[in-house]
């Protein structure tokens, strides 16, 4: 009965310390994919986040601007606006820009109400309507964008007349920034491998991060606009953008 005992113990304690192992090991390890297919990296491994940025000047000025008209009937007010917007069009003909370079941003026709009463709430009564028309123009020539935007301003299309300025080929870019972020991600983990004394092994997982083009602050693009005297036409210069990516690799360990 003891040996029997003594013999149950053991195998007892030899499960105990395969679950063990497995528990440590499971601890050293994680979980990544190649090709899709999910896989677990050796215990030595190295996770690294590489970014890329690449630097560049804006190719292409978009110049907004919208005209706003209101009157107690519809039909008026659409006409007005009608023939504001033929004004504007005019002028941007007159300074070379092409129908397909003009587009409609945005048009609202809203039926207008009286102000808010806090005794009675709001009316439904309808006093008015107002249709807005807002128009971009997009150009390759950025000396242009001042005088275009001069023209919508002085023609009527002044309800927050803009220049946003923007990357023509973003993608080709893109595909740099991602390069360079590939590189940084390799010389990071060729650093810390190195001062821990190991080597890289085989590549275990590339995962792509974000990218973006941006001046200041990620999905805003600058545009500083200075106007002078009436003689002259508004002055434009354009802010340095930058595109950027990141991407996360996991190597094993040698």
């Amino acid at each position: 009965m003891k040996s029997s005992f003594v013999r149950h113990l053991a195998l007892a304690g030899a499960v105990v310390c395969i679950i063990l192992h497995a528990h440590a090991a499971a601890r050293h390890t994680v979980p990544v994919t190649v090709d899709g297919t999910p896989q677990t990296a050796p215990a030595r491994y190295v996770v690294m986040v590489g970014e890329g940025e690449v630097k560049v000047m804006p190719d292409v000025a978009v110049v907004s601007g919208g005209v706003v008209t209101r009157d107690r009937h519809a039909g008026d007010a659409l006409h007005d606006n009608s023939d504001a917007m033929a004004k504007v069009v005019v002028a941007l003909k007159a300074l070379g820009v092409t129908d397909k370079q003009i587009a409609t941003a945005n048009f609202d026709f809203e039926p207008q109400h009286p102000p808010y009463d806090p005794k009675t709430g709001q009316s439904d009564k309808i006093i008015g309507y107002q249709v807005a028309n807002r128009v971009s123009v997009t150009l390759s020539d950025l000396d242009l964008a001042g005088k275009v935007l001069d023209a919508l301003i002085e023609n009527g299309a002044d309800d927050s007349a803009a220049i946003n300025f923007e990357i023509k080929d973003v993608r080709a870019l893109e595909m740099q920034a991602k390069a360079e972020a590939g590189k940084d991600a390799l010389k990071r983990a060729q650093i810390y491998a190195k001062e821990v004394g190991a080597e890289l092994g085989p590549v275990r997982s590339i995962s792509e991060g974000t990218f973006s083009p941006t001046t200041d602050n990620v999905g805003q693009i600058e545009s500083v606009v200075v106007t002078g005297s009436r003689a002259a036409s508004t002055r434009v210069q354009a802010s340095e953008q930058s595109v950027t990516a990141t991407v996360t690799v996991v190597w094993a360990l040698k």
